[in-house]
């Protein structure tokens, strides 16, 4: 086992450099991606469930999609925000405030 020094594989991303629509695409892929797949796991969930279990069930599951769809809606724009005044804060270097 060799001894040597361990690199850190993370790349630092200074979204306030370079051309803004790259940075933008760079930082919604998880975002679409994440979304894509919890639409997926309901849909899955619907069949499956309005399948095998039965009618009352599936409203169950498609009633309660709709709550887990705005408590999810609520937290993303609470992080939006919160994201808005840091990236602020961020990009004048202000390290103290930030």
């Amino acid at each position: 086992m060799s001894r040597g020094i361990v690199r850190n594989s993370m790349k630092a991303i200074d979204m306030t450099d370079g051309p803004v629509w790259k940075q933008l695409l760079l930082f919604s892929i998880p975002l679409i991606a994440g979304d894509f797949l919890q639409h997926f796991y309901t849909t899955v969930d619907s069949i499956l469930v309005g399948r095998f279990v039965g009618k009352q069930a599936l409203a169950a599951v498609a009633g309660t999609d709709t709550t887990i769809n705005i408590i999810i809606g609520v937290f993303t724009g609470l992080s939006v925000g919160s994201t808005s005044v840091l990236s602020q804060l961020c990009g004048a270097k202000d390290n103290k405030k930030l």
